[in-house]
């Protein structure tokens, strides 16, 4: 047996392990409160903002302990909302400079100077990311924007002096369950390549929507990719585009999608059993991807090349949306000089976070890892004198404080380099090293790793409930994941 099936192996075994010893369940997900609850009969209509807005769009991250409530400052649960929000200066140094406060009282003055409204205010979205770029995203993150008519309640409560008690907005408003959805615009085909796509596939609320969607490509030669696109509709936690090996021996439903849990949200089996032979191919956790290879380098298809898609979707809130996806492939001219390699290093059996505390979890891969972990032949590798990093980035969940990367090299007097830092876990920062990229945002330095150096993982997660948390699928459980693209001499 190969020491590459040994791993895959290996792999399936510990999410195997995982189905039977985690202590998995859904309780984060926050069911729909007071249901039946007429909106007239709620205390105020601050009231109505906690129960029907905060609590089913907003506490999944503005909650005691989490990332996003550290670093804004503002905790939305409606032990603390209302003295968090009122008249107190917001955590952007844009906001402060502008005058802003999160909330205002003095009416319809402070519509326009309270930050919260700038941050829901989803119509407003082309002027709120031209003319005020450092405020952020706009908000709810992750999940559709807030119907017309609740943004309007929002506005209506503020002009009338934001107060903690009374009935003072109009309650119609909240009839108008319209969303803004920001333009989505499929990708034209590309001349020279393919074009994949996915959807529109329904997102269910209250749940976390992930599935594998396979196809044949039946290409009759090799191709090599030069220039990646991929455009998605909003929602998305990740897209994962994944190969597998070649002559590929297990069949594999086609054109269908195989969700990775049941509809009694256990697991399919039947899919997991198979999810460590895939090979990540390209993918995101942002909306837009478009980058091209550097000018000797590309991605190799072989001869019958077979695809899984594979969209993650969250959908924290009580209402149904759609989930889509276009990927473009562009085909490079001739046969480069590098082929550039899949880089994915998992950490998996080390993930261990105990209720209510702060872990820090690290792990070493050295060269040969490397290359074994992915997919090199062992034969090989003694013949492989550098490892050339093309790209790097990081996938975890939401407990997620830190994720940090650093060069292990040769010479023990000499500190561990940083090379990729990231503390934003729906959307890590994509770093590309090197000469020779087509793309808009800084290049880093070429990073090589030689014999007897390597990678030394680091992530830190603050795990605010009440139950241990381990290896898991959902954004509620935990991931350690460093993916990105290298290539040998």
């Amino acid at each position: 047996m190969s020491l590459k099936h040994s791993k895959l192996i290996l792999y399936v075994f510990y999410i195997c392990l995982f189905i039977f010893i985690s202590c998995e369940s859904e309780s984060d997900i926050q069911p729909p409160q007071d249901e039946a609850m007429l909106l007239e009969d709620y205390e105020s209509s601050y009231h109505i903002i906690q129960v029907e807005i905060f609590d089913k769009y907003c506490t999944s991250c503005h909650v005691a302990g989490n990332t996003y409530a550290e670093e804004s400052r503002l905790i939305l649960t409606s032990d603390t909302s209302y003295a968090s929000l009122i008249n107190v200066i917001p955590n952007n140094e844009a906001a402060q400079s502008d005058g802003l406060l999160l909330v205002g009282t003095d009416g319809l003055q402070s519509l326009y100077a309270s930050f919260l409204w700038e941050k829901i205010n989803a119509p407003n979205q082309e002027n709120f990311y031209s003319d005020h770029p450092y405020y952020g995203a706009l908000m709810p993150l992750g999940s559709p924007a807030l119907t017309n008519g609740q943004i309007d309640f929002i506005g209506d409560w503020i002009s009338e002096g934001a107060p903690g008690t009374g009935h003072v907005a109009d309650i119609s408003f909240l009839d108008n369950i319209e969303r803004y959805d920001a333009e989505f615009t499929p990708l034209e085909v590309p001349e020279n390549g393919i074009q994949i796509h996915l959807g529109p596939f329904e997102v269910a609320p209250q749940k976390e929507t992930e599935f594998f969607y396979y196809f044949e490509l039946n290409n009759d030669s090799e191709l090599f990719i030069k220039r990646v696109e991929i455009e998605m509709r909003s929602g998305s936690h990740h897209f994962i585009l994944y190969t597998y090996p070649e002559n590929f021996w297990i069949a594999v439903e086609d054109s269908v999608e195989r969700h990775l849990r049941n509809p009694d949200e256990s697991y399919n089996e039947s899919v997991l059993s198979i999810m460590a032979y895939q090979i990540f191919f390209t993918g995101t956790q942002w909306r837009q991807l478009d980058v091209t290879f550097p000018e000797n380098v590309a991605l190799r298809l072989p001869v019958n090349t077979t695809f899984d898609q594979n969209p993650h979707y969250l959908n924290y809130s009580d209402d149904t949306y759609l989930g889509e996806v276009y990927t473009n492939l562009h085909f490079a001219e001739s046969e480069p000089e590098h082929i550039a390699e899949i880089l994915q290093l998992n950490v998996i059996e080390e993930i261990y976070l105990p209720p209510n505390d702060t872990t820090t979890i690290e792990k070493t891969f050295m060269f040969e890892d490397i290359l074994i972990e992915n997919g090199l032949d062992p034969l090989s590798i003694t013949t492989i004198d550098k490892i050339n990093i093309l790209q790097l980035f990081s996938h975890a969940h939401e407990k997620m404080l830190e994720f940090e990367v650093f060069i292990i090299d040769n010479d023990p007097s000499t500190e561990d380099e940083q090379i990729y830092y990231n503390n934003d876990w729906e959307h890590p920062p994509i770093n590309y090293y090197g000469e020779g990229w087509d793309y808009e945002h800084p290049v880093y330095p070429a990073i090589e790793i030689f014999p007897e150096e390597g990678l030394r993982l680091k992530a830190s997660y603050y795990n605010w409930t009440d139950e241990t948390l381990d290896f898991g699928f959902l954004s509620t459980d935990e991931m350690m994941i460093l993916f990105g693209y290298f290539y040998t001499q």
